[in-house]
């Protein structure tokens, strides 16, 4: 009878160890779970977080290569000396290192904002109106009187010119064609001025409108300065 009782208090602590290893296991096993269940919600959440990274960053370069491809576009328009025109767009420079998404787009952003001010030349003045790539109203009569201006300059030194030319030193038959050469192109002598004066005041290009009449301007003093000397 003692080896039985024995018996029964060992298979009842045996009894209950095993219920407490069994509890043990399945709190374990449920912590694991509700681990594993965190884990993985953050793993998707980075997830979503880099594909939203990925199609941001997918969206700047495509920004970046259109506002790249304009300011090339710019820079092949604008007037500069024989052999020295913008070729085809170049190819990004590659990447020796990759920063941080939000440091690469405003360096991007500064870069071409930079390259946009070197390109299109100084800012209209504080307080300027916009004008949408057109010249106000009231520099229209303006154009004709500054033709006007240059032509009167360069005709009075192409004068001077061939004043020069004839008279008994060296070099006067060359100066005597520099002059006429400069009476030919004495009505034209506005354009430059012009363009450069509304480029910086504005930032807009001379239209042929503005061309023809800072031209008639120069004409019109051309043909006064003629009919006035004979």
């Amino acid at each position: 009878m003692t080896d039985y009782r024995d018996l029964i208090t060992e298979l009842e602590a045996t009894v209950s160890r095993r219920a407490t290893d069994l509890a043990a296991a399945e709190r374990a096993y449920h912590d694991g779970m509700t681990a594993a269940a965190a884990e993985l919600r953050r793993a998707e959440e980075n997830a979503r977080e880099t594909d939203r990274r990925a199609a941001a960053a997918a969206a700047t370069v495509v920004e970046v290569d259109q506002e790249a491809e304009r300011l090339w576009s710019d820079l092949q328009r604008t007037r500069t000396w024989p052999g020295q025109r913008a070729g085809a767009t170049p190819d990004p420079a590659p990447a020796t290192a990759q920063p941080r998404l939000d440091l690469a787009e405003d360096a991007t952003a500064t870069l071409l904002a930079e390259t946009a001010h070197r390109i299109h030349g100084a800012h209209p003045r504080a307080g300027a109106p916009p004008t949408d790539g057109k010249l106000p109203l009231f520099v229209l009569p303006l154009l004709p009187l500054l033709g006007a201006s240059a032509t009167a300059t360069t005709t009075a030194f192409a004068a001077a010119l061939a004043g020069l030319g004839t008279l008994d030193i060296p070099a006067a038959d060359l100066l005597r064609v520099l002059g006429w050469l400069a009476y030919f192109a004495a009505p034209f002598a506005g354009l430059p001025i012009a363009t450069r004066w509304t480029h910086r005041r504005w930032s807009t290009r001379l239209d042929t409108g503005g061309f023809a009449l800072t031209v008639l301007g120069g004409l019109c003093a051309l043909s006064a300065v003629i009919v006035t000397l004979t």
